[in-house]
């Protein structure tokens, strides 16, 4: 699987000097079917070689053009490594291969700039997330998204409480039961586990979370993600007391996380975010519904473009299956819409542009099916 990101759609709106070939098409994850998605690739570049003449381009050039990505099936486990669907851009001097996790519908556009909106829902609405999986014995910092999660290696972030505590082995507290209780109903400050063995008093788990936390104030000093916490339901009262980001999820993962692997923490994080998604995408919805009339929504394609390339929209609905094509002039602000492109013109697919611009100026997309965009194809909230 390969990433793609806010960062790499700007690279490839940045590298848009000539014809643009962009490519999708679904591919099988699994088995033995590696040829037929060779075969599928191999019709698609006859299509986009008939697109780059019609284009202007002479027959070799364009063969020259797409020679990147005719040689892919050579290079040795590129078709092991796929997923359910692959996107390929190419123009003269650069050519991405995107293999995601998303079955795309087979199609070949060539245009004067790429086109992304097949991609968006990996990039649409941010998926970035946090989990600190905390116990006595270990710590960890992973980043999420919505099809992977990874390790961040932290300077300076303990390993273990024995290491905040200097403890060695044989005086290390131990995490068992709540042996005692206060009046209040809380756990006591000092309990016993299974056996008579201490264990770790409440303000020494407070001092391994504090240097917990101030090793990740430098990484999380910029962002505004949610952190969701997974541990034993007694720690993590006592690490939201201590912790100093401001976007501690309420949800936590409970249950001692020390032998769950980075695909069991994704499992099981990801659904908690993916809801958090839909709660924003349904908030959106009233929003619209509540300013509209009121200036701060636009459901016009003509005013939507250049409001987008401005950086006024706040979050934009969009048909992630429909085409609008036509033209932009960011000079006069002209917007014109055709029923089908034309080479001449230089047409671009208006929907495709508005939702890039709108990633780019970081407003939120929400590429959909036409029946949740308010007002079918494109629907926008303005900043301003």
């Amino acid at each position: 699987m390969d990433t793609f990101s806010t960062s790499v759609l700007r690279r490839l709106t940045v590298a848009q000097h000539g014809p643009c070939v962009s490519i999708f098409m679904p591919t099988h994850a699994v088995g033995p079917d590696g040829q037929q998605d060779t075969l599928r690739l191999k019709n698609l570049l006859v299509q986009a070689e008939r697109g780059l003449i019609d284009q202007g381009l002479r027959g070799p050039e364009a063969k020259k053009l797409l020679e990147p990505v005719r040689d892919l099936p050579a290079e040795p486990g590129f078709w092991e490594k796929r997923s359910q669907g692959l996107a390929v851009f190419v123009t003269e001097g650069l050519c991405h291969c995107f293999r995601v996790p998303l079955p795309l519908v087979e199609a070949v556009v060539v245009n004067r700039r790429f086109q992304v909106k097949p991609l968006l829902p990996l990039i649409g609405v941010n998926d970035q997330y946090f989990v600190l999986a905390l116990s006595q014995n270990r710590v960890r910092f992973l980043e999420g998204r919505q099809f992977s999660m990874t390790e961040v290696k932290v300077d300076g972030l303990p390993r273990d409480m024995a290491e905040v505590l200097n403890h060695d082995a044989s005086q290390r507290p131990t995490l068992g039961h709540v042996a005692a209780r206060g009046p209040s109903g809380k756990a006591a400050a000092v309990v016993y586990g299974l056996g008579g063995e201490r264990e770790p008093a409440k303000d020494e788990l407070a001092q391994y979370f504090r240097a917990v936390d101030a090793a990740l104030r430098e990484p999380l000093r910029e962002q505004r993600v949610p952190l969701i916490l997974a541990g034993v339901q007694y720690l993590l009262p006592i690490y939201r007391e201590v912790s100093s980001y401001g976007h501690l999820a309420d949800e936590e993962l409970l249950g001692n996380p020390d032998h769950l692997s980075e695909h069991d923490l994704h499992a099981r994080a990801w659904p908690l975010i993916r809801a958090r998604q839909e709660n924003a995408r349904l908030e959106a919805v009233d929003k619209y519904w509540k300013l509209a009339g009121t200036g701060k929504t636009l459901d016009a394609l003509h005013r939507i473009v250049p409001a987008a390339q401005q950086g006024r929209i706040e979050s934009l609905f969009v048909d992630r299956t429909a085409h609008r094509w036509g033209t932009f002039d960011a000079a006069t602000g002209s917007v014109t819409v055709r029923s089908s492109p034309t080479s001449e013109r230089g047409d671009d697919d208006l929907l495709d542009y508005a939702a890039a611009e709108t990633l780019l100026h970081r407003g939120s997309v929400y590429a959909v099916a036409a029946d949740a965009v308010p007002v079918p194809p494109a629907a926008a909230i303005l900043r301003y």
